[in-house]
């Protein structure tokens, strides 16, 4: 069970960072102490608290601690602005290609871009949006972007945004997010002493190649709406003809949300008859993977859900940290807010608390979760399994990760399941996530457990047997490309 329903905010006292080693007063000076503060208080709680540092089974990863770290203090030297400092700290996070370790910028400056933003579209970088109004010609839609500079795009990408933003160049979703990239310098993932894109060559819809001299521009509020992914409301669609489909985009969901999805999982018990279900995730940013639980028990029965579970051999074992201890108190309080003290839920945290606390004290380095239903079991009493007899079809998107994954691993191991739309991304084996606030007021998180037995791999995707080639957001043109397969 994931007891982590939402990012946990955890300021810890006492974690040391290293004192600057600059005796320089200027500005440059400053900013080049605060990065290597930054970086040193990083690098300790990843030393101090998360599982992979002292993981036998993952030499990249154990490599990466120390040899990232030396790498980003080299190039903090080059810090001039707030903005390296932050790219500094990008770089070295980007290193452990997991996605649960991350920063997030209280103080931030504007994004800028050239006035068009690229999509994936097969293995085609194709103009997906385009500025209202722009001082310069800009590249219509569906226009394919070849190079820019006399480079490649694919070469601007990897080579100069990649270690930056994110390096896990094997996942097809990954180069889809890079792709907005090429023409965005966008404040939450600066890249240090960025060259702009200044002429990029472009092949028409109609097959005509085109140089476009680019124009940068700092963003009015437009990028914005460009950069949102949306999230489709969580409900259920009735669509006719024993068709149904369940957008299951939100797994964190509010406490009015939550009283919606309790209807919606009545509803989902009905569904004896139907000929067709489609389980939509787009839009999904993970959470708990107990909502995801909750939907497919619901239309399956818990008995066979619970079967799933049982088939995999996989355990969890949390890294012993102060900082796992704090989040586990942290998330104890969730639960009883959210669940009450007796529930399953509840006590389940509770008795980690416990048991992690312990560990501190005998100075352990692992504790191993107990094992536990990930169904709810107050919801679910029955035992009965559901006659549900029809087609199962799974939706994803590229940004599919965390819990949504989680939820993908179960749906794709009903026989029978077809997959649709794009290759999730993927996640490292490490999971449930603390928080601790840096020197320079930004917050850092990452994981505190690792899953032992996964089945699905260390930063493996899933990749659907029908791949969509047009707007994935597009919601009608999704549905009917489905649906026209039935």
């Amino acid at each position: 069970m994931n007891v982590v329903k939402r990012v946990l905010i955890v300021v810890l006292a006492g974690v040391g960072v290293v004192g600057s080693v600059f005796a320089d007063d200027s500005p440059k000076g400053g900013l080049v102490d605060m990065a290597v503060r930054d970086l040193s208080a990083v690098h300790q709680l990843i030393v101090s608290s998360h599982p992979g540092a002292i993981d036998q089974e993952n030499k990249v990863f154990t490599d990466w601690v120390e040899r990232g770290y030396q790498e980003a203090k080299q190039l903090a030297l080059r810090v001039r602005s707030e903005r390296d400092a932050q790219a500094v700290l990008g770089f070295y996070v980007s290193g452990f290609k997991d996605g649960h370790v991350g920063v997030y910028q209280s103080r931030k400056g504007k994004s800028s871009w050239a006035g068009f933003m690229l999509d994936m579209r097969g293995e085609d970088l194709v103009v997906g949006r385009v500025a209202k109004a722009w001082p310069v010609p800009l590249p219509p839609i569906g226009s394919k972007i070849i190079s820019c500079d006399g480079k490649t795009v694919r070469e601007i990408l990897g080579n100069e945004i990649s270690p930056y933003v994110d390096r896990r160049l094997n996942l097809k979703s990954t180069w889809g997010h890079l792709a907005k990239y090429l023409t965005v310098d966008d404040a939450d993932y600066p890249v240090l002493a960025r060259k702009r894109a200044a002429n990029c060559l472009a092949v028409l819809p109609g097959g005509v190649q085109q140089h476009f001299a680019l124009a940068w521009q700092e963003d009015r509020g437009q990028l914005k709406d460009f950069l949102t992914r949306p999230q489709p409301p969580q409900a259920l669609r009735n669509l006719g003809g024993g068709r149904y489909w369940v957008h299951a985009s939100n797994f964190a969901p509010s406490t009015p949300e939550s009283a919606s999805l309790e209807k919606m999982l009545d509803t989902l018990g009905t569904l004896d008859d139907a000929k067709l279900v489609v389980l939509d995730t787009r839009g999904n940013r993970g959470g708990s993977s107990l909502v995801g639980a909750r939907i497919l028990s619901a239309l399956l029965g818990e008995q066979f859900v619970e079967s799933l579970s049982q088939s995999s051999r996989s355990y969890a074992m949390w890294r012993v940290s102060p900082l796992a201890l704090a989040t586990l108190n942290s998330a104890l309080a969730g639960m009883e807010s959210d669940y009450g003290k007796h529930s399953e839920a509840y006590k389940f945290v509770a008795g980690m608390r416990e048991s992690m606390s312990a560990a501190l004290v005998k100075r352990e380095d692992w504790l191993r979760q107990p094992e536990t239903s990930s169904i709810d079991q107050d919801r679910f009493k029955d035992s009965s399994p559901k006659p549900f007899k029809g087609q199962l079809v799974l939706v994803t998107d590229s940004f599919c990760s965390s819990a949504c994954l989680d939820f993908a691993d179960a749906v794709l191991a009903v026989p029978g399941t077809t997959h649709f739309g794009l290759s999730t991304s993927g996640d490292t084996l490490y999971i449930d996530i603390g928080s601790h606030v840096l020197p320079s007021g930004a917050q850092f998180w990452l994981p505190l457990k690792v899953w032992r037995g996964r089945v699905r791999g260390n930063n493996q995707s899933y990749d659907p047997q029908y791949v969509f080639d047009g707007d994935i957001n597009d919601t009608p043109a999704v549905q009917k490309w489905v649906l026209s397969y039935f």
